[in-house]
């Protein structure tokens, strides 16, 4: 079993991974981190499943232009490793490009040998900044 620093840095290599996925529009990695059962809810309340999530991506419907999020907590729960952090983003959703500043809970859930993210919650601290209507 690991030990609590070792889930850290395991739930933070996967979140860099994802957020690097996000950016560069890999959505051939997102299958590999991303839990088959994921549910998505974003800071404007939508909730996404993997497979809606996916479809948004690929019709560039969400188009990630810069990200920086910060895990500030990892706690292990079982199979689970619950993360807590903060994300500022610049995000085209809908044709609209915008700014977010979010809190952030995710559940990364330990399948074989790899962990996948099962849960996404994104809570806004600041109203979105519209920064460009497409």
């Amino acid at each position: 079993m690991m030990h609590n620093d070792q889930i850290d840095l395991v739930i933070r290599t996967c979140e860099a991974q994802r957020s690097a996925a996000m950016l560069g529009g890999h959505l051939d990695i997102f299958s590999y981190l991303f839990h088959p059962d994921l549910t998505y809810i974003h800071s404007s309340g939508l909730v996404d499943n993997l497979k809606s999530y996916l479809e948004k991506c690929r019709s560039r419907e969400f188009i990630y232009h810069a990200l920086n999020h910060q895990i500030n907590k990892v706690t292990r729960v079982g199979e689970l490793a619950i993360a807590f952090g903060e994300m500022v983003t610049n995000v085209t959703s809908g044709g609209v490009r915008k700014q977010l500043h979010n809190r952030t809970l995710m559940a990364w859930q330990k399948t074989d040998e790899q962990w996948q993210l099962l849960v996404y919650q994104a809570t806004p601290l600041k109203p979105a900044v519209v920064l460009e209507v497409t």
